[in-house]
């Protein structure tokens, strides 16, 4: 177990984080939902191989202090960059888990050029209604309560039910009395208790909250573009995410690898730790191994030619930003017009948009990965 903690000033306030592995090595950003902390992965964090592992406990959650904010799914967002900001991490792997999934989404759609892979689990996403959020009818029910005003605030605020109730009910090894002090420790105190009410009454279900909602399905949008190589992993039955709805979710996406851990409903890190680890472990490795053949290459200049007038300059650079993360190559942006939108390797046109189409970056990374696996490396 990790038990050490680390303290930093965030915006005000203390947050604390754990962090084991060594300095130098990729960094891997761990990122917790409600009502857990850093300490839902220690015994992952200790098991990933070959990785620098950072996990910060949440505003409002953990041994972070609680500052007088309303702990909306936004003040999350802007603690957690602003921690980023602080420890000075340019360049990280995500692995997530709740909603720590929506602000790693969130995070990698805005700053794409620091992520260099994501592996994620029971995940927050835009649910169309409440027949969308849940496997357990009971469940559904339950949140919804949470979001009625007077009921909500009694249930977790009062008799605290996510702690005592909903957290072991989602893990199906029963937890140890110390462990469960671990969970208690930071919401003793019902007045503690707001940013765990907050946060069921964040979930984007039917539109609602509608910044949220307009928040997640861009990050969601972007994560189906993105080409950084991902892992999802599932239980079973799974409570947001069932085996079935894991396999359908990851064909949506590029580079995606499925892991099922078997056993398991929703706080998978509580089940199935060693096997997590691994997972992120393999992912780290097969990335950076991809990251050091390309980066052991020279070639010559990649390209990406623009039409500045047609507003083309968000699409290059975010296929700048792809190629940088995936190929860790580092295009240059050349402003152009009369609807030209291409990318070139030299003097080679590798990828350009066509009547009826236009390339993505996914299209943009393969095609460059392609055309570097065939192109003569430069003289050193």
């Amino acid at each position: 177990m990790i038990d050490d903690m680390n303290f930093i000033e965030v915006l005000g306030s203390r947050m604390a984080y754990r962090r084991i592995g060594p300095r130098g090595a990729p960094i891997a950003l761990f990122l917790h939902g409600n009502p857990t902390s850093s300490y839902i992965w220690r015994n992952i964090m200790s098991q990933v191989a070959g990785a620098d592992c950072i996990a910060p406990d949440l505003v409002g959650f953990g041994r972070s202090d609680k500052p007088v904010i309303d702990y909306r799914f936004a003040d999350h967002v802007r603690y957690l960059d602003a921690f980023v900001d602080r420890m000075g991490l340019d360049s990280f792997y995500l692995v997530a888990q709740d909603w720590g999934t929506a602000l790693a989404f969130e995070l990698a759609a805005r700053r794409p050029e620091r992520v260099r892979g994501l592996a994620f689990m029971e995940f927050i996403r835009p649910f169309k209604d409440w027949n969308d959020f849940h496997q357990r009818p009971q469940a559904r029910a339950l949140f919804q309560q949470f979001r009625t005003p007077g009921v909500g605030e009694k249930l977790i605020i009062e008799d605290n039910v996510f702690i005592e109730q909903i957290l072991p009910a989602s893990i199906h090894r029963k937890l140890s009395r110390e462990e469960m002090e671990a969970y208690r420790q930071p919401f003793l105190e019902p007045s503690a208790r707001l940013p765990v009410w907050r946060l069921p009454n964040e979930l984007p279900v039917g539109g609602e909250p509608d910044d949220v909602w307009s928040t997640l399905s861009a990050a969601h949008a972007a994560l189906r573009e993105s080409t950084y190589p991902k892992v999802l992993f599932h239980g079973t039955p799974g409570a947001l995410v069932s085996p079935e709805f894991a396999q359908h979710f990851a064909a949506g996406l590029t580079n995606c690898t499925v892991v099922s851990l078997g056993d398991g409903a929703h706080y998978l890190q509580e089940d199935h730790p060693e096997a997590i680890a691994e997972g992120v472990s393999a992912l780290i490795a097969r990335a950076e191994q991809a990251r050091e053949v390309t980066a052991g290459r020279e070639h010559p200049e990649i390209t990406i030619t623009y039409c500045g007038p047609c507003g083309y300059l968000a699409k290059a650079k975010s296929a700048a930003a792809a190629l940088e993360g995936e190929l860790d190559v580092s295009p240059k942006l050349v402003a152009g017009a009369g609807g030209v939108f291409r990318v070139s390797i030299g003097d080679e046109i590798v990828i350009t948009r066509r009547k009826g189409y236009f390339p993505d970056p996914g299209d943009i990374v393969t095609a460059v990965r392609a055309a570097l696996d065939h192109t003569p490396a430069s003289a050193p």
